[in-house]
């Protein structure tokens, strides 16, 4: 029999997954659009070209076949092509298995909150968890983050049941989830620290001479080394790489952009939206001397140990930083459960009691605004046409132009135009673009070129087109032009 607090988190889970059905069948371009439609376009074509995992291909390939290198495992777009097979190409089961995904992550954090805390810290850190509004975005968006978070969140859960219990079953799914997690986001990895805070807790130094702790890591990291090592094989086929991991320079660290971009604006900001920072920072100066909460910050040490690895690609994309949200979350709910009890445990009285309880409140009560506003602002009418043109160019791209065609989808560098044209080609920056790479690209093979971003072109290079080439379509929105 469930009890109370065990329906009520089934009820926060199922309200995340009902509220992220809405727009499930939008066009996938309201956060990192490239991100979304390259993963897309390597699902499709797993469905198209046949549903051989170890050769994902992408559209932005121009005359080759596109095999792209230098990723991580495609488990995720592999799962939608599966999909496909039976449902048919649509976007939205790209969305649904993200969904899917994290109700999870979601579960497996709330286990691991009652577990280390109390069930009303996980009630509340599971509320911040799945009304988050950088969790609620990248939570049902077409790429492989939500799938990430639920493998490395029940990597984390399983692996602190097996290290208390020692079953072999529980052995198996840690190791089954570390290695699908590692290969699924590499930087993962960091969450060996964790790991090892358990292990020398358990084990003291003793823990070097178990031997399934060696099979375990062996199992995982293994795997996880021959894949990359073969995905950058992959990368000599076609000379295509997602993106090069770069180790980042002193003088990273030394510019204060690299702070003011990753933990103000991306995690301060956006992912703990202001209050939820309070929060966490209250949680931790709370839980500091609690040794049964050492878990949960070296799990949050262990992410920003990562931002500091990854500190390029985190600069770049700032959805790298979500994973701090899971950690973060069973703080901000500790900080949240508890600071009533202290304001009576320290006796405060009169008019301190008065302005802190007042001030309690207004934080816990501007969370939920905060968020709603935050979610709602991003799916309004007016902010998601901005970028329809894309989808209604691709369609007309489908439509009229050759199967065979290769096009130049002129944007911000992103494959966009090229999935939803359906049709293979080349990417080029609006910032980039030129007489001479147009032509350059035009005696590789290109066909076509398309934007959606003339305003952003320089007015000669659109003039050159129209007076060299077919003007094909041409309308406010996009232009179509025949090479």
């Amino acid at each position: 029999m469930l009890d109370k607090h065990s329906k009520f988190a089934i009820l926060i889970i199922s309200s995340g997954f009902l509220a992220r059905l809405a727009n499930i069948t939008k066009p996938i371009l309201e956060v990192a659009m490239w991100r979304q439609c390259d993963t897309a376009s390597i699902a499709r074509n797993f469905y198209y070209n046949g549903m051989n995992i170890f050769y994902p291909q992408v559209m932005q390939g121009g005359a080759t076949e596109g095999y792209i290198g230098g990723t991580e495992f495609q488990i995720y777009p592999f799962t939608v092509a599966i999909l496909y097979q039976l449902f048919g190409v649509h976007e939205y089961l790209g969305r649904l298995v993200s969904i899917l995904a994290f109700c999870g992550g979601a579960f497996f954090l709330y286990r691991l909150s009652i577990k280390y805390v109390d069930k009303t810290t996980g009630l509340i850190a599971l509320l911040f968890y799945t009304f988050n509004p950088y969790i609620f975005f990248y939570s049902r968006s077409f790429q492989p983050d939500s799938s990430m978070l639920f493998f490395s969140i029940a990597m984390l859960y399983f692996f602190s049941e097996w290290i208390d219990k020692e079953k072999w079953w529980r052995f198996i799914l840690m190791t089954l989830f570390a290695t699908l997690a590692f290969l699924t986001k590499l930087p993962t990895v960091c969450l060996g620290l964790p790991l090892l805070y358990l292990c020398f807790r358990k084990y003291k130094i003793n823990f070097i001479i178990q031997w399934k702790l060696w099979l375990f890591a062996a199992t995982s990291l293994v795997i996880t080394f021959m894949w990359y090592k073969y995905s950058y094989y992959l990368a000599t086929l076609n000379g295509l790489y997602f993106e090069r991991f770069q180790l980042p320079v002193l003088s990273t660290y030394l510019d204060s952009f690299f702070y003011k971009r990753v933990f103000f604006t991306a995690v301060f900001e956006k992912v703990l939206i202001y209050v939820g920072a309070v929060f966490l920072v209250l949680g931790i100066i709370l839980t500091i001397k609690k040794k049964e909460l050492r878990f949960i910050h070296y799990w949050l040490l262990a992410i920003i140990i990562f931002f500091f690895i990854g500190a390029y690609k985190v600069v770049a994309h700032t959805y790298y930083t979500i994973p701090i949200v899971a950690p973060a979350s069973i703080l901000i709910g500790y900080a949240i459960s508890n600071s009533l009890k202290l304001i009576a445990a320290y006796k405060i009285t009169g008019v301190k009691r008065v302005v802190l309880v007042a001030l309690y409140i207004t934080m816990i009560v501007s969370l939920p605004i905060i968020g709603y506003h935050k979610i709602t602002g991003r799916y309004k009418a007016e902010r998601l046409e901005k970028d329809y043109p894309i989808y209604d160019v691709g369609k007309v791209v489908d439509e009229i132009v050759p199967r065979d065609a290769l096009l130049i989808g002129c944007l911000w560098g992103g494959p966009q135009i090229l999935y939803y044209s359906n049709r293979r080609g080349w990417t080029m920056g609006t910032y980039g673009c030129s007489v001479d790479s147009i032509e350059d690209l035009r005696r590789k093979g290109a066909n076509y070129f398309v934007t959606t971003a003339q305003d952003e072109i320089d007015i000669s290079v659109l003039d050159y087109l129209k007076s060299k080439y077919e003007t094909v379509r041409s309308t406010s929105e996009y232009l179509i032009v025949k090479l």
